[in-house]
């Protein structure tokens, strides 16, 4: 009997091993991918992706003077909330115009590590405007 509780002793202590192993390795993407700094197409101003619990925002880093009158940019603003990642995409969040106010849908999709491809949208996604972010080296 002693030889039995051995075997599975042993047995336990290598599935304990193993196990975290296997659930790390069939893990998809994670989502913080695309936390950090990224760049608008004019290349003056950036927005700062980051992560509270669950969710992704993404807030004003840096602020052209084009961004300022064009838009309403300030440093720190809010301009996206409360995106989930589904092992693809983010969506499910809204993003908020700096001037107006308005709240539109968003999905951000990470095309490479530098290219952050947003489609932003009102009720519909197929009548979207998209533009590109990217990282900066």
């Amino acid at each position: 009997m002693t030889l039995q509780k051995t075997r599975f002793t042993l047995l336990v202590l290598v599935l304990l091993v193993v196990w975290p192993m296997a659930v790390q390795s069939s893990a998809g993407p994670s989502g913080d991918q695309i936390l950090g700094r990224w760049l608008f197409p004019a290349k003056g101003s950036s927005v700062e992706i980051y992560r509270s619990g669950n969710q992704y925002f993404g807030r004003m880093a840096d602020v052209s003077s084009t961004g300022k009158q064009q838009f309403g940019v300030t440093k720190n603003q809010l301009l996206m909330s409360n995106l989930s990642f589904d092992g693809q995409v983010w969506s499910g969040g809204e993003l908020i115009h700096p001037r107006t106010g308005n709240r539109f849908g968003v999905e951000l999709n990470l095309e490479d590590p530098r290219t952050l491809r947003v489609k932003v949208y009102k009720g519909f996604k197929w009548i979207h405007k998209e533009f590109t972010l990217t990282r900066p080296m």
